[in-house]
């Protein structure tokens, strides 16, 4: 990670590229040019992402006789919006790519809450549109809508022989374990403890005529990293640089939202 280009939190934050339309509810509307849609047929995609601002860090406790998460879990607030934005923009990008013919309207928001609870607007299989939300949709005339949220699931770390630790990850950040001892494949030198970025997360395609849930995506994406800096063999938290860390998070997140959405777009409805 020692070479990756380094990109100060302040100018990633400032990377942001969203048109000035606002409403009562501090909604802002956020994206590239949208693509005129020539014909009726053509899809008019609204584009929602709820990952918030927070980046969880989650620290391995070991706890004898319990099967309950005794992770340690701490929350930091991130300014800008970055997650939500990268994937906004990446989601725009890539629909302009795989249906030329879509129209995109990406909506960022003030905050992940302003909605509510993400976890209440999927009910059944159906979308639970917010009162606050109906004006906005009203006036796009939209088809479909992409909704971004974070996912909780079971901690899974990749690269190990075997999975370390247990309890639950969610969102976006970063797992720690200052306690196993980690081979590098490459020197055969073992390290104790391993640095794991996570991405938890899920995006929904919504019928916005019938409210209908038609195809969901749900990445958990974690990978065990271990460094040969002597600051890493203190502690694995340092395995990457704070900035190294946002930046991570950005690309991983770009990478997966960018391998998903062929198949949420184009597989046929079940």
């Amino acid at each position: 990670m020692s070479s990756k280009k380094k990109v100060v939190m302040t100018s990633i934050a400032r990377r942001r590229v969203w048109l000035s339309l606002a409403w009562a509810a501090g909604v802002a509307l956020a994206s590239g040019p949208a693509v005129a849609a020539p014909d009726d047929q053509a899809r008019k995609f609204v584009v929602i992402s709820l990952l918030g601002d927070k980046l969880q860090v989650v620290s391995r406790q070991s706890k004898i006789g319990s099967h309950l998460d005794s992770n340690l879990r701490e929350s930091f607030e991130l300014n800008g919006g970055v997650f939500d934005q990268t994937a906004l923009v990446t989601i725009d990008a890539q629909i302009k790519q795989i249906e030329p013919k879509a129209t995109v309207f990406a909506l960022k928001l003030a905050s992940a809450d302003v909605l509510g609870d993400p976890a209440n607007l999927l009910e059944g299989g159906r979308f639970v549109s917010p009162a606050v939300l109906e004006p906005v949709l009203k006036q796009l005339q939209a088809s479909h809508l992409l909704l971004v949220r974070r996912h909780r699931g079971e901690l899974i770390i990749k690269t190990l022989r075997e999975k370390q630790g247990s309890g639950m990850l969610e969102g976006l950040g970063f797992f720690i374990d200052r306690e196993t001892p980690v081979t590098d494949g490459q020197n055969s030198e073992t390290y104790r403890g391993f640095l794991a970025p996570f991405t938890y997360f899920k995006v929904s395609l919504i019928n916005l005529s019938s409210g209908k849930l038609e195809r969901e995506s749900i990445v958990t994406q974690s990978e065990a990293r271990i460094s040969h800096r002597k600051e890493a063999a203190a502690d694995p938290w340092e395995v990457m640089s704070n900035v190294e860390k946002l930046e991570f998070l950005r690309q991983q997140l770009n990478l997966e939202v960018t391998a998903l959405l062929p198949a949420l777009l184009t597989e046929p409805q079940r």
